[in-house]
């Protein structure tokens, strides 16, 4: 073989001994594109032609170290998810979509979801440890049960219950309710805080309650929900009433509103744990501010 021969061959072998090189050391890509619905195939030349730049099907093939006759396939599949592009010429070659206009999207979209999941399964792990409080047979006691009908009455149950409180005081309502909340019982709460009582609420917080829930934050703790949650309010761990809204709206003054009030401490300290873990998941009181301006 002569010399000039050899620098040939050299030549010639160098790109594709470059890919396979590239690839190699990229077998977590090929995994990790594949747990984002890409087959192996399409994961394996997507990788090629984004570490390679555009080449053409007998380079794609063994380069990914893809199949001959499944290279067209795994092609049409990448370009029908919007991940290649078909270059004119002879012999046509394909070249990659930029990661961060199909990829990165994907990847955000997931990042929601997970979330969502992580939400439903803490929220199931929570019903599971209050059901071992719920459930565990103790001596029988009697404990009251009341049941609270019109806003007005479940208002001053509520006011009741807040102002003998000296230790804590937990509150889960609505946008709408936290707006109520403020109009109806910021005083009380406010004064529950000044005896020292530990007084902390969780509701959603948006555009149309921000102010509020800022105001709220200056004299007690508030912190932002985005998950549905039991509507209840409870004090030193002693009693609870749970609330349903009707209608949930801003009015303080009328509303059919349905209330049921218990010193069960099983119902209440199974519910005030629900409610310190879900408080320990949410934004602190600085960083909810931020958020709301």
């Amino acid at each position: 073989m002569t010399a000039e021969t050899s620098l040939k061959t050299v030549v010639s072998d160098y790109p594709r001994n470059l890919g396979v090189k590239v690839l190699a050391a990229d077998e977590f890509s090929v995994q990790s594109l594949m747990k984002l619905g890409l087959t192996e195939y399409e994961a394996r030349i997507y990788v090629v032609l984004t570490k390679m730049g555009p080449r053409n099907a007998s380079e794609i093939s063994f380069l990914g170290k893809v199949p001959r006759p499944k290279t067209y396939g795994a092609i049409r599949g990448l370009e029908s998810k919007g991940l290649l592009r078909i270059v004119p010429g002879k012999p046509e070659r394909y070249m990659a979509v930029s990661p961060n206009d199909v990829l990165v999207p994907l990847v955000d979209k997931l990042n929601k979801e997970t979330t969502e999941c992580v939400n439903v399964v803490e929220n199931l792990a929570m019903a599971f440890e209050s059901s071992k409080y719920v459930y565990t047979e103790k001596p029988y006691e009697r404990y009251d049960l009341w049941s609270v009908r019109g806003r007005d009455k479940v208002y001053k149950r509520v006011q009741d219950m807040i102002s003998e409180a000296k230790v804590n005081v937990f509150f889960t309502t609505t946008a709408n309710g936290l707006v109520r909340v403020y109009k109806a019982q910021s005083e009380v709460l406010e004064k529950a805080a000044q005896r020292g009582a530990k007084v902390k609420v969780v509701a959603p917080v948006n555009q149309t309650n921000a102010s509020v829930a800022r105001e709220l934050a200056e004299v007690i703790e508030v912190r932002n929900v985005t998950v549905p949650i039991m509507h209840f309010a409870s004090a030193d761990s002693a009693e609870i009433i749970f609330l349903e809204d009707i209608p949930d709206d801003t009015n303080v003054n009328a509303g059919q509103d349905v209330a049921t009030w218990t010193n069960d401490p099983l119902l209440v300290k199974s519910h005030e744990k629900i409610f310190e873990t879900i408080w320990s998941t949410l934004q602190p009181k600085e960083a909810m501010k931020a958020k709301a301006r």
